[in-house]
């Protein structure tokens, strides 16, 4: 059975998006290096390092003799409120940092101010259209939108693009490189939440999700989930609701089903507002269960309301920025972060490795690089890891199919604060066998 990559991160008017996952790697300690290059595997070798590398004269868009310039679509103005444009921060951070060390094959990484496209929310396609038509850039990096209906044309053209991959049009083509991965599927099982139901001793679990495709089919992923490991943790769904409007701001009836139920762990496939106010109804009605929040690892969602979720799980595909020792490409990012003034979270980290991966797909194609070359190369890189910041994407297989191994991170809501949960010396991530006909007795840990 295929397993779910993640839940929902944001919501459309009409849908619900999915964020993506992390993929496989190795059992061995914390990889990564000090220097800014990126962690990344070519089938039959390395991807060398060749941030001082040979200057070659090239002929491609966006690229001259002294500069590779790029552009980024972001939904900067949205109807969530969504701080989107961070993407753009981690873009700008990875860029300073390949720059300050010299450039790339002597060339600088350029996002130019009116290279930055805000699609608004519905103008994806037109403002992916401006890209190829007006920019004509060497790639597109730092794309956070609502929805990617301009997913095609890029194909078309087969610009490398790299962003944040919260939909499935990500798997349109070998040139839209998410950044933990292209593949989701919203509906297939897999282990995680059984098992952390599991190690909560948690018997009865509660899922609430909106009325709307992506939302209802990220429960039916989570049911899926339980069919396959639920017996092996002692653990069922008693209580499960996909009935819900975008918006609702009155859920006591639920949350009285789930008391009625004795429900002991609560998850939803549903937008911060949503898990908000649901948390709000909880604690009205003195529902004591922890809530696992696919996308809780918000900042300022804690900052506001970290009383409500004190004691729940929150899952990240990357190594949460609280885990000791640091990753080198978690050290490289929060410096590089500061000194562009850009802000620290999910998006601006997704912007970073984004750029991560352009740079490495230009290293794999070497100093007389092209648009195709770089698409050619990251797509023969088996495990890039972003210096320890992912548990490793395997390109070779990532557009299409998941990894043979599952890993993601889990952290705990404690006094305001993420503490990681699950791990083992240097290795943040716990990893599942994809398909393993049970729950293992204890996950791999992975760095």
């Amino acid at each position: 059975m295929r397993r779910r990559r993640g839940l929902v991160p944001a919501l459309l008017a009409l849908s619900v998006l999915a964020a993506a996952c992390g993929n496989a790697g190795d059992d061995e300690g914390a990889s990564g290096s000090t220097d800014d290059s990126t962690s990344a595997t070519v089938a039959g070798g390395e991807v060398s390092d060749a941030r001082d590398g040979e200057f070659v004269e090239v002929d491609q868009p966006g690229v001259t003799d002294d500069t590779i310039t790029v552009s980024g679509v972001a939904s900067v103005t949205n109807p969530l409120g969504a701080p989107y444009v961070q993407v753009w921060d981690g873009v700008d951070a990875y860029f300073a940092m390949v720059n300050d060390a010299g450039g790339i094959y002597q060339r600088e990484l350029v996002l130019p101010e009116d290279h930055r496209h805000d699609d608004q929310f519905a103008q994806n396609q037109t403002e992916v259209q401006r890209i190829i038509t007006r920019d004509d850039p060497f790639a597109v990096v730092g794309v956070a939108t609502l929805n990617f209906a301009g997913a095609d044309l890029l194909v078309d053209e087969n610009i490398p693009t790299f962003g944040w991959n919260i939909q499935q049009e990500w798997q349109n083509g070998p040139n839209l490189f998410g950044e933990k991965g292209s593949y989701l599927d919203f509906t297939g099982g897999g282990p995680l939440l059984p098992f952390l139901a599991r190690e909560l001793g948690a018997h009865k679990v509660a899922v609430l999700a909106y009325n709307v495709p992506q939302s209802s089919d990220c429960l039916t992923g989570i049911e899926n989930s339980f069919a396959e490991y639920g017996d092996d943790a002692d653990a069922e769904i008693a209580f499960s609701d996909s009935s819900l409007a975008y918006g609702t701001s009155d859920l006591s009836v639920q949350v009285q089903q789930m008391r009625d139920a004795d429900v002991d762990l609560v998850t939803t496939c549903m937008d911060t507002n949503g898990v908000t106010t649901l948390a709000r109804e909880m604690r009205r009605q003195q529902l004591d269960a922890p809530q696992y929040l696919p996308n809780g690892y918000d900042y300022d969602l804690i900052a506001d309301f970290g009383d409500l979720f004190e004691g729940s799980y929150v899952l990240t595909q990357f190594a949460p920025f609280e885990f000791e020792p640091q990753p080198a490409g978690i050290q490289d990012y929060l410096e590089w972060i500061d000194r562009t003034g850009g802000t620290v979270g999910e998006l601006s980290l997704a912007g970073w490795l984004s750029a991560a991966q352009l740079v490495t797909g230009l290293r794999a194609a070497g100093p007389d690089f092209s648009r195709a070359a770089v698409v050619d190369g990251l797509n023969a890189v088996t495990d890039f890891d972003g210096d320890g910041i992912l548990p490793g994407t395997d390109w070779t297989i990532a557009h299409d199919s998941d990894p043979d191994r599952l890993c993601d991170a889990v952290s705990q809501v404690r006094d305001g604060e993420f503490v990681p949960q699950f791990t083992a010396e240097g290795r943040p991530f716990i990893c599942f066998e994809n398909g393993a006909p049970s729950l293992p007795d204890e996950p791999i840990h992975q760095a």
